[in-house]
């Protein structure tokens, strides 16, 4: 299963790769070029040439021409791009991918490099197995802009998984003590139908909808307001070993010195022990730019971004028995399967290698599972210490060399910030301005929560130098970064054609200036509502003479300017391979 699944990340960063650096020629994507002040399309990149890629939809005109070339083979997504005095934001999220899985996908190279000697086969290999239609939600903002003293500089804000963690009322921070799991979010059609057969057959009216996107862009009176939403997503967790570390900026109780000479922190992990569903995932971003003048005059670029993530109301655990406590709807176990036919062509054919011949049939066996649905789901996830949820993310800049971030560890939540800088000269920050609490809804009836109250969150800023990071953590972590390089890259090429040398993707991972924790305490299946909005990026640029100068550094008081970028990809899935082979073709 490892090899299967370091393989199938590997196949999705080539993939993505293909997609962002392939050479963009043409002067215009999607019947838009970047002298534009703004535009917004939907569109298929599943194209020879990503940077001529079928528009599907124009969501500013609805009298663009659209069409999709090829209707078996999708990697849809929403694109946009906004200028604002001077700083380019461009935002991209996946809709979905969708395609017919081949039997020949599901074959190792080395077996399928025999079946291909006798075209006989042809026809068996190029044979549907099943259709997959099937999304994550991966979103991308990167921000290109002159600092105030003229010079490139793309900013990139990488979201890197959700994690769950277990708390405690007397500690409610996610340190090294707790039980800690990855979640990768995604959704597959697929899977639902897959699911829902297994309620189904066990006499639960409960089912999953369907997956669904919209995507949405509205230039306002003061700048732009956009994002995607997004019902149904699946979260496969995985069990983590981890040492967070990092400077405490929201009054959090200081590391001891023997926590704060461990220098590393450790990510490894192999097993994938619960599944959960969230009943959706919106996210809404509102850009804004505001003249500041004085000693210095520049222009503030704002990114703020709002964000909901919906209630858990189907949790399936890796266990064996049911624990023993009331329930609303009665627990079960199942151990799902899935069998699919081999092409009545191939059965029996002799595969030498592998010391076997093709059977009729193949059946894939999960092991024993718990299903637990509604507030049964959110019960079990408080049996087990309670769960608080982490959102991390990543930020890298490139195109300057800059100071390492500066952290104010100031007690004052109103004004804690992230600074990074070149010469002494702030040209990004991280402002956490407003964004210390958050609502919990939805277990009022079921625990007595006050969906009225606000909680605490929880920031964890840190350095990730000398991290380690093993296994499938290291495979999705290299896959996110992949897939912010090439984006960052492929925006590069059409606005700043003097590109900057940047680093090889191996190294991308390497050049992660910080790591944010926002860490939601109380959680258990809850709906998470920010309350305020959350104001992630900080960055500066001239809106016109280079000859602007730039603010001291740290002459960022009262100014918030977010960017936000959300990557989650369909991670651990070998029909992925597919994508692949078809774009090779």
């Amino acid at each position: 299963m490892k090899r299967k699944i370091l393989f199938g990340s590997s196949v999705i960063l080539l993939l993505i790769i293909l997609t962002f650096t392939s050479p963009a020629s043409a002067a215009t994507f999607a019947g838009h070029d970047f002298t534009e002040e703004y535009f917004a399309v939907e569109v298929d990149l599943a194209v020879p040439d990503p940077s001529q890629p079928d528009v599907i939809s124009d969501l500013l005109n609805a009298a663009a021409p659209i069409g999709d070339s090829n209707e078996d083979f999708d990697i849809q997504f929403y694109m946009n791009y906004m200028n604002n005095s001077g700083i380019e934001t461009a935002f991209s999220a996946l809709e979905k991918v969708e395609y017919d899985l081949k039997f020949g996908d599901l074959l190792s190279s080395d077996v399928k490099t025999v079946l291909e000697m006798n075209p006989t086969y042809d026809e068996a290999l190029e044979a549907s197995i099943f259709h997959i239609n099937a999304t994550a939600p991966f979103q991308q903002l990167v921000q290109h802009y002159k600092t105030p003293w003229a010079e490139d500089v793309f900013v990139t804000n990488n979201f890197m998984s959700l994690i769950a963690y277990s708390s405690s009322p007397d500690d409610q921070i996610m340190d090294s003590g707790d039980e800690i799991f990855m979640g990768y979010t995604f959704s597959a059609q697929e899977l639902i139908d897959a699911v829902n057969t297994v309620l189904s057959n066990n006499g639960k009216t409960y089912q999953i909808g369907y997956f669904d996107y919209n995507p949405y862009f509205e230039k306002t009176a003061t700048g732009f307001k956009f994002g995607i939403d997004y019902s149904n997503m699946f979260v496969l967790w995985q069990s983590l070993a981890i040492k967070p570390r990092g400077v405490n900026i929201f009054g959090q109780s200081v590391p001891t010195a023997a926590v704060q000479s461990e220098t590393n922190g450790i990510i490894f992990g192999q097993d994938i022990v619960a599944a959960s569903v969230l009943d959706f995932l919106n996210f809404e971003y509102i850009f804004e730019t505001q003249t500041i003048t004085g000693a210095n005059e520049y222009v503030l670029g704002t990114v703020t971004t709002h964000y909901n993530i919906g209630e858990t109301n189907l949790l399936v655990v890796k266990e064996t028995s049911i624990p023993s406590e009331e329930w609303s709807f009665s627990p079960f176990l199942a151990t799902p399967s899935y069998t699919f036919n081999i092409p009545s062509v191939l059965v029996g054919t002799p595969i030498p290698i592998a010391g076997v011949n093709i059977p009729s049939s193949v059946t894939i066996n999960l092991p024993e599972l718990a299903f637990y649905i509604d507030d049964d789901a959110k019960t079990r996830m408080r049996l087990a210490n309670s769960f608080g949820l982490t959102v991390a993310t990543a930020t890298t800049t490139f195109g300057l060399s800059v100071s390492d971030p500066t952290y104010e560890d100031n007690l004052d939540q109103t004004t804690s910030t992230i600074d990074i800088a070149m010469g002494g000269n702030t040209f990004f920050f991280t402002e956490f301005t407003g964004k210390n609490t958050y609502k919990l809804l939805g277990l009022q009836s079921l625990f007595g929560i006050d969906p009225t109250v606000d909680r605490p969150v929880h920031i964890l800023p840190f350095d990730p130098a000398g991290w380690i990071v093993t296994n499938v953590a290291h495979a999705y972590f290299v896959v996110e970064f992949a897939l912010a390089y090439g984006f960052t890259k492929f925006l590069a090429e059409q606005l700043s054609p003097q590109l900057f040398t940047m680093p090889s993707k191996e190294l991308y991972i390497n050049w992660v200036l910080y790591f944010t924790f926002t860490e939601f305490p109380e959680w258990y299946g809850g709906e998470i509502l920010h309350d305020p909005s959350y104001s992630a990026v900080a960055a500066l640029s001239v809106s016109g003479a280079s000859s602007t100068t730039a603010p001291p550094g740290g002459d960022t008081t009262g100014l918030g300017i977010p960017g936000f970028e959300l990557i989650s990809v369909l991670l651990a899935i070998p029909p992925l391979y597919a994508l692949y082979r078809k774009r090779r073709r």
